[in-house]
This record gives C-alpha cells, sequence and structure tokens, in this order.
C-alpha cells in the first residue's frame, strides 16, 4: 500500500495530528500573545503565575521536573502520567490568563494560539532541556545565575522540594467588600449563599519538584548535582560570551520596570519548529519516522471516518478524535 503522508493543506485541518499517549515526558514552550511581556515578573504576577502552575498541576497527573517563566513565554520539563496533557495546558493557561486580566483590567487572551512540545528520546537531550530551561534568562542577558531570576523558575529547588503557594488575594480572587447601604434591610435567609469570594479553588496549592525519568543509577541529590553543575557551566559560557562582545545584563531590577504591554520586536514567523529531540540521530531519525507513520495511519483513518465509517480505529495517540468525537483509537478505553 502506498504511504500516505500528512498535508498541512488538508481540508478542515490546521495542523498535523499529536500523539498524547500516557507517560509522556515533553518540552514545552509556550509564547504570550504577539511576544508581548505580558509575564513580566513583578511580586504580583510571579505569584499568580506560580500559583496557577502549582494549582494546576496538582488537579491532573503531572510531574513538574524544570520550568521557567520568561517575560514573554515560558519553558517547562515535565511528565504527563496519563493522556492529560492537552487538558492540562489549556487550563493553565485559562487560569493565568483569567487571573493576568483580572489584575490588570484587561480583557482578551494573552497566549499565543497552541504550544510547541517537543519529546526528547535520550537521557542527554531530556537534560539539555532542563539546562536550557533554567538557563534562559542568563542566554537572554537579563542575569548572570539562573538563581537570581525573580519570575517563575525551579532553579532554586532541589528534587522533592515542594513550594507552597497561598491564592492571591487581588485580582481574580479579591474579595470585594459589599456597598455600603443608606436603609438597614432585613437580614437575608440564612439559606441564601453569598455571592462573594464562591470560588472553588483552594487557598493553598502545592508545587513539587520531580526528578525526570532518567539516569535512575543516580539518587535525587546526585542527579540534581549533575544538572546544577551544566548549569554553571552554561553560565559561564555565556558571561564569558558576554564579557568578549562588551554587554552586560539587565538586571532585575530594570527587567520588572518594564511594561506588560511591550513588545520587544519583530519575531521570526515561519521558523523550525521540532517535535522530537535527540543526541543520538539514529533515535531521533526513528521518532520522526514514527510520527510520520502515526500522521499516515491518522489521515488514512480521518478520511475513512468523513466518508461515513464510524467505526474505523485510529492510530494509538490520537486524542482529539477520541475525546471529543469518542472515535475508537488503538490502545485507548472505550470513551
Amino acid at each position: 500500500m502506498q504511504t500516505q503522508i500528512w498535508r498541512a493543506d488538508t481540508p478542515r485541518v490546521t495542523t498535523p495530528p499529536r500523539p498524547i499517549h500516557a507517560e509522556q515526558t515533553v518540552f514545552i514552550t509556550c509564547k504570550a500573545v504577539g511576544q508581548s511581556f505580558r509575564f513580566v515578573p513583578t511580586e504580583r504576577v510571579t505569584q499568580t503565575l506560580l500559583f496557577a502552575l502549582a494549582y494546576t498541576s496538582s488537579k491532573y497527573e503531572i510531574s513538574v521536573h524544570e520550568v521557567v517563566y520568561m517575560s514573554n513565554h515560558f519553558h517547562v520539563l515535565l511528565t504527563a502520567h496519563t493522556k492529560c496533557l492537552p487538558d492540562f495546558m489549556g487550563q493553565l493557561n485559562s487560569l493565568a490568563a483569567r487571573a493576568l486580566n483580572a489584575q490588570r483590567g484587561t480583557t482578551g487572551t494573552n497566549f499565543e494560539k497552541g504550544y510547541n512540545s517537543v519529546e526528547p528520546q535520550d537521557a542527554d537531550k531530556l537534560l539539555e532541556h532542563a539546562v536550557y530551561t533554567l538557563t534562559n534568562p542568563c542566554a537572554s542577558d537579563l542575569v548572570t545565575k539562573a538563581r537570581h531570576w525573580k519570575g517563575v523558575t525551579t532553579a532554586r529547588m532541589r528534587y522533592g522540594d515542594e513550594v507552597v503557594v497561598s491564592k492571591p488575594k487581588f485580582g481574580l480572587w479579591q474579595v470585594k467588600k459589599p456597598p455600603e447601604r443608606r436603609k438597614k434591610r432585613k437580614r437575608p435567609d440564612a439559606r441564601t449563599r453569598s455571592k462573594r469570594d464562591r470560588s472553588t479553588i483552594p487557598k493553598m496549592a502545592t508545587l513539587r519538584l520531580v526528578r525526570p525519568p532518567v539516569r535512575p543509577e543516580l539518587s535525587d541529590d546526585a542527579l540534581r548535582d549533575l544538572v546544577l553543575e551544566q548549569v554553571a557551566a552554561r553560565e559561564n559560557e555565556l558571561e564569558l560570551e558576554r564579557q568578549q562582545a562588551g554587554k552586560k545584563v539587565l538586571k532585575m531590577r530594570n527587567v520588572r520596570t518594564q511594561h506588560w504591554a511591550t513588545i520587544p520586536g519583530a519575531e521570526e514567523l515561519f521558523g523550525v519548529r521540532p517535535t522530537v529531540s535527540a543526541k543520538v540521530p539514529a533515535k531521533r531519525v526513528a521518532a520522526i519516522e514514527a510520527k510520520k507513520v502515526f500522521e499516515a495511519e491518522y489521515a488514512l483513518a480521518r478520511r475513512r471516518w468523513l466518508a461515513g465509517e464510524r467505526d474505523v480505529e485510529f492510530p494509538a495517540g490520537t486524542w482529539l478524535m477520541w475525546r471529543r468525537h469518542k472515535a475508537r483509537c488503538a490502545g485507548a478505553p472505550s470513551p
């Protein structure tokens, strides 16, 4: 049979399908709308984003390995233990966007549509993503050390550490005082529920840093030491490059003074967006070939579905058709 290759111009489909499966470790990059500084790390914004991450990750079976929120994008390295990655990302960004809007008195989106996810295929590449995440503020010439970044970051945490975050008392969760009344009214019925502070979100949320699923021969502390050693080496490389170029870092006090609506400049719109990564070329090639097979099988199943064949089975990893349209999916329970 002739192999079917996924085409971006397939009718009524804008992006290739992504396989979503359990125990999926991914490196995610998500941008602020228009590359604006929506996440500029003021104290309130940092608390808001950290609480949103802690609360949402506790709702789903998600292990966070590293995270950093820059002023106009964020990176997170995580493992989704069930097929929950799209739901997790959707709720994380939705909650953060609503909280930031309420804080600023604005409306509309704060995030670009979609996000880029890369699946590392070997331990070395996964650790490289971890180091890249932590040193992103240094690579952007904002601070000299990863731990100096005052926004959301796991650079100062050890594996197994937990951060308990209080729900912000401003913005979305601010309790408004009732307006003063001139005339004294009768006491409301005791059964009437107050309309203030009806949020079901708990007052506290906990973010736990979990070791990535690599190097099982190392203890948690030994693996963390290895990552931080590589972080320190990268920090030194970047500082040497700045000295040779005669550049200095912006520093946190100046980063925090930037307005959230600032747009730094034009960005590359049509760059490469990888979906797999590996240090070993053969592993990367194998992952790309597996992705092509998935897309070919998905395209064939979709054509049969559109032709009215509702009992067609989609390949393992199909998520949207399984979740939204109750389609059969290999390896998935009946919806």
